[in-house]
């Protein structure tokens, strides 16, 4: 019977495609898009509506951008305020600028899409501990077998 086992890179390497997956949902605008030099606003109430139940308030602060002369706002991660002035990086896409992305950690992470990286890293640890400990116990076994045949010979 053969044991498989998953090497200490290929576990590292697997969690780091999985710590990427919420910056991957932008990679269009990440590869195509331009970047604009956006400012932080106000702290502002905006209601977020759900396709299926009741529509949700929640706070966000503006972030306002300007792309061939026309200014765009957007809203920064929901519930999370930058510090009004503050310079931002946005990429957005050349023929519609409203669909656009801020580049920082908390405007890529920040979102109701990160809990699935969090569910598969808790997932995959736990595949990889579970599955690892089964191939040192085998192992373990195996060698104390190997033993009790060399003395008994």
């Amino acid at each position: 019977m053969k044991v498989y086992s998953i090497s200490r890179w290929a576990f590292y390497g697997i969690c780091i495609l999985i710590l990427v997956l919420p910056v991957s949902r932008q990679w269009k605008l990440l590869f195509r898009g331009e970047t604009s030099r956006g400012v932080a606003g106000k702290y502002q109430v905006f209601v977020k509506a759900h396709e299926i139940g009741e529509d949700e308030i929640k706070h966000a602060s503006a972030v306002e951008f300007t792309v061939d002369g026309e200014t765009y706002v957007t809203r920064g991660p929901a519930n999370y305020q930058y510090r009004e002035g503050r310079a931002i990086r946005v990429r957005f896409d050349p023929e519609d600028p409203g669909h656009n992305c801020l580049l920082t950690f908390t405007g890529l992470y920040l979102n109701d899409y990160s809990i699935l990286p969090l569910f598969l890293l808790i997932v995959w640890g736990a595949f990889y501990l579970s599955f690892n400990n089964y191939r040192k116990k085998r192992r373990a076994i195996r060698d104390h077998l190997q033993r009790t045949l060399r003395v008994h010979k």
